[in-house]
């Protein structure tokens, strides 16, 4: 027999969403790697009289590839969302009409708002928000915005993968 289940039960699980976002933030380092990887795709167009030198150009293009991954992947932070109360939430959205008909929001005046507000980690307030949102391109900018909207907005479901379903499960391993 099946133990009903309390609203403590329920309360005792009830946590709001969270949304993770991963920026890499040396944008000044992606140049290099986009010359990089531009060089190591014309030695592969060239590939059927590929020279002795061409070997060397490309072991030390893939290993200047390499160094500067490295570096960029240690300016990557996580950004962590935590979605707003629903009554907050709401008053946000309400402070920011949109000036076109029929849109509910104004996107671009939420943006450093809504960021500051949900972004648990690292804490940051408006101003620091607008510091950094500064030295970031659109996308990224977008990307910290859509951590923000999925913490608010996106449903918290029982993840599913085809990878995790085709790989042994950690019973099955025992």
């Amino acid at each position: 027999m099946t133990k009903a289940v309390t609203f403590d039960d329920v309360m005792a699980l009830a946590e709001p969403r969270e949304a993770e976002v991963r920026l890499v933030l040396a944008g000044n380092l992606a140049a290099d790697a986009d010359r990089i990887v531009a060089k190591l795709d014309a030695l592969d167009r060239q590939r059927p009289g590929a020279s002795l030198a061409d070997g060397a150009e490309r072991a030390h293009l893939v290993k200047e590839l390499e160094e500067l991954r490295e570096l960029m992947q240690s300016s990557e932070v996580a950004f962590r969302f935590r979605a707003l109360p629903p009554k907050e939430y709401s008053d946000m959205i309400t402070a920011h009409p949109s000036p076109v008909p029929g849109k509910d929001f104004d996107a671009e005046s939420l943006q450093p708002d809504i960021i500051a507000r949900c972004c648990i980690e690292p804490l940051m307030t408006r101003d620091q928000v607008d510091q950094l949102l500064s030295r970031l391109n659109e996308r990224q900018r977008d990307e910290l915005f859509g951590g923000a909207w999925v913490a608010n907005n996106a449903a918290v479901a029982i993840p599913s993968s085809r990878v995790a379903s085709a790989s042994p499960s950690l019973s099955d391993a025992r």
